[in-house]
């Protein structure tokens, strides 16, 4: 695959949170060369002692800077790995002609798309028979006026990252309908009516989170595992898991399997569900087509998803193991305060268990660790 068949084809890790971070050290420790693309140079995984380059790009120039190295022949055949959704679209959409040249981790648009826009996944999700919350996907305000909304309820878009962005919420609340009507305009002013969502809200915090992962063939599972998001901040719509563990609930896992059998989908995923105690039903949230914040788990977990990626994008030795070891993930910088609202606010809590990974502290690799607390007041302004 390379001129020195000794060295491995590398990694490009396109994204350098913690996420990024976790991606860097696993490969890494397999001796697999791994450098870093990010538009900012306020991200922890340049300093690892697994990054071997960093290079900063200007905003929406990810394609441009990809497509400058097949151009020079640089990285040839290396293996993109995208760290959030717009990057996943970015190279989904793209990816045949940056196939000529690379190995692109994500999957093409027309798979991918059924998991992108969340109106097609619950559409996709409902027809297999799996419970999810009750949804309404109304395209003007009197098509809501005449559904039978319950209170209280969520607006949420059908494509996270643009909402995201600009309002740095993963959701807009709504305890009634004057806020549902005020809701609704101000999500039309960001999004088109066809990404509008309205979702009843499933009760309780994170303790009723789960998120199943694999790696997938197309047909089935070649490594798994499932966890409960105990706690993320923040801790009702959390956009950052602060601390998991592994747990092992079939049904959650065989409904997760049914979905991406159902589209043949290939690669690394997360498929999100949450408890509702009102019915005792596992409802299903997203699929998450890429990697995900606690993915470093595995390593304590014994789950070899990113290395089964890497055998099965390389055409290797298959990695396959479906079961796995009780283990925890936490990120401390989060975790503290996060316990500590939940403490204020009278919310029970998972005491922390043993045989944990942390996200970011590490004594094999102390750097990250040491920036995460230089770059906090940044961090903390712009990722809230």
């Amino acid at each position: 695959m390379n001129k020195n068949k000794n060295i491995l084809p590398g990694v490009i890790v396109i994204g350098g949170h913690v996420q990024g971070l976790g991606i860097a050290r696993i490969y890494g420790k397999n001796n697999i060369p791994v450098i870093l693309l990010d538009n900012t140079r306020i991200n922890l995984t340049r300093h690892s002692k697994y990054c071997q380059e960093f290079i900063k790009y200007e905003n929406n120039k990810l394609l441009e800077l990809l497509l400058s190295f097949s151009e020079i022949r640089k990285y040839k055949n290396w293996l993109l790995m995208p760290t959030n959704d717009r990057d996943v679209e970015i190279l989904s959409k793209n990816k045949r002609e940056l196939s000529k040249y690379f190995k692109v981790s994500s999957e093409s648009f027309d798979i991918l798309q059924f998991f992108f826009n969340k109106r097609l996944t619950y559409r996709l999700v409902e027809d297999l028979k799996i419970s999810i919350p009750k949804t309404w996907m109304p395209d003007s305000w009197k098509e809501i006026e005449e559904m039978d909304i319950r209170f209280p309820c969520i607006i949420k878009p059908a494509i996270m990252h643009t909402f995201y962005t600009k309002t740095k919420k993963k959701v807009f609340v709504c305890n009634n309908s004057i806020q549902l009507k005020d809701n609704y305009k101000k999500a039309l002013a960001l999004i088109p009516k066809e990404e509008v969502i309205i979702q009843d809200i499933i009760p309780g915090n994170s303790e009723h989170q789960y998120s199943v992962c694999f790696m997938f063939d197309g047909r089935k599972p070649l490594v798994t595992l499932s966890v409960r998001r105990a706690r993320q901040h923040p801790p009702d719509f959390g956009n950052a898991t602060t601390y998991a563990e592994t747990v092992e609930i079939s049904e959650i896992i065989e409904n997760a399997k049914k979905i991406l059998k159902k589209v043949d989908y290939k690669g690394v995923c997360e498929v999100e569900f949450k408890f509702d105690t009102r019915d005792d039903k596992f409802k299903f949230l997203e699929v998450n087509p890429r990697t995900w914040k606690w993915h470093s788990i595995t390593e304590k977990s014994n789950s070899p998803i990113l290395m089964s990626l890497y055998h099965f994008t390389y055409n290797l030795n298959p990695l396959i193991n479906n079961s796995y070891n009780k283990a925890t993930f936490r990120h401390l910088i989060t975790d503290f305060p996060t316990i500590l609202k939940m403490k204020l606010d009278n919310i029970k809590y998972s005491k922390t268990k043993n045989n944990t990974k942390y996200a970011v502290w590490s004594m094999d690799d102390i750097l990250p660790g040491i920036f995460e607390i230089i770059y906090l007041p940044f961090l903390i302004i712009t990722r809230n």
